[in-house]
């Protein structure tokens, strides 16, 4: 109860970052979906304003409306799977760092608040743009089959997402290893040692585990969902059967695993660089080095279990809860 009642004041925070994060999504998707018009013209006759000016504006209310109980539920099943499996969240960064008894219950939750401010707005510009890049790219390339375009947008949504995420990233894995008691200290301490360039530290390392990540994630996930459609079908003889809420869960959760385990090398990359970076040379390549030298091959698979365990649990709480919030909102 007591940890709860640590990350309850961070929500309010979490909505504020979460309202500018979906006010940049929606001003860029009216302006993109602007764009389309190539006849269209600033004044209309009689000096009114034309289409031009008043379509995105009605795209931005058009879009508040609809997703208002998509957003609500996203945002409440991302903070609640990201609060639960927080302590295993933890424990893989304890593992990837080669600390001594990880499982101690002691700052379990240590930079919780922090992950939930940086987590709930990454997911509104990840997940967000991946939308409006993913109409962008089918509209302009029509041609091109679907699942390459999926791809490249996923990889856009999270590199839109990733500016983000860095700084809460690096904060929230600093916390965890016990480096400062309260997120206060962490980022008086990180801006006094390297400004701002401090809370970006690793950057390169999280861009080379999310990009690839997103991309696995989603060919896992496209491979699962269809060999399942598949066979539901053949066995209802409906060609319009869809996957429940709970199949898409057990989907979700399986891509989730097999993205999370492949990734786990640079996942541990990113961790080492984000909390020990000057050790670590910096960069990927000089972190890849001395995890090489100093502990082989198996250096670079520290850490794969309690990812896995955190990954797929996570979507599937993310994916029950998501459902439940919007039948009741409804």
């Amino acid at each position: 109860m007591h940890m709860m009642q640590l990350a309850i004041p961070q929500l309010v925070e979490i909505m504020k970052q979460s309202i500018f994060s979906l006010i940049f999504l929606l001003v860029a998707r009216s302006i993109f979906v602007g764009a389309r018009s190539p006849h269209a013209t600033i004044v209309g006759r009689g000096g009114g304003l034309n289409d031009s000016i008043l379509a995105p504006v009605r795209s931005i209310v058009n879009t508040v409306k609809e997703s208002k109980r998509h957003l609500t539920a996203a945002a409440v099943a991302r903070c609640t799977s990201i609060f639960i499996m927080y302590p295993v969240d933890t424990i893989k960064t304890r593992t990837q760092m080669s600390q001594g008894n990880i499982f101690r219950l002691q700052g379990l939750y240590s930079g919780v608040g922090g992950s939930l401010v940086g987590q709930v707005p990454y997911g509104v510009l990840t997940f967000g743009s991946y939308e409006m890049y993913k109409e962008g790219l089918i509209s302009k390339f029509p041609k091109v089959k679907p699942f390459f375009l999926y791809a490249v947008a996923a990889v856009l949504g999270d590199l839109t997402g990733s500016g983000w995420l860095c700084p809460s990233e690096v904060v929230k894995q600093q916390m965890q290893a016990g480096m400062y008691s309260s997120t206060g200290d962490a980022l008086r301490a990180i801006w006094a040692k390297n400004g701002i360039a401090g809370f970006y530290q690793g950057y390169s390392g999280a861009l080379a585990r999310d990009v690839p990540f997103r991309v696995a994630q989603l060919t896992s996930y496209e491979v699962t969902k269809n060999f399942y459609l598949r066979m539901k079908r053949a066995s209802k003889g409906d060609d319009k059967a869809e996957l429940s809420p709970g199949e898409s869960a057990i989907c979700g959760a399986v891509s989730g695993t097999v993205s999370s385990a492949i990734t786990c090398p640079l996942d541990r990359i990113k961790t080492l660089l984000m909390t020990n970076g000057a050790v670590y040379g910096g960069s990927v390549g000089s972190c890849v080095s001395k995890i090489w030298a100093e502990e082989g091959i198996s250096g670079f698979t520290q850490g794969m279990v309690p990812r896995v365990a955190l990954i797929a649990p996570s979507v599937a709480i993310f994916f029950i809860v998501y459902e439940r919030v919007q039948q009741r909102m409804k």
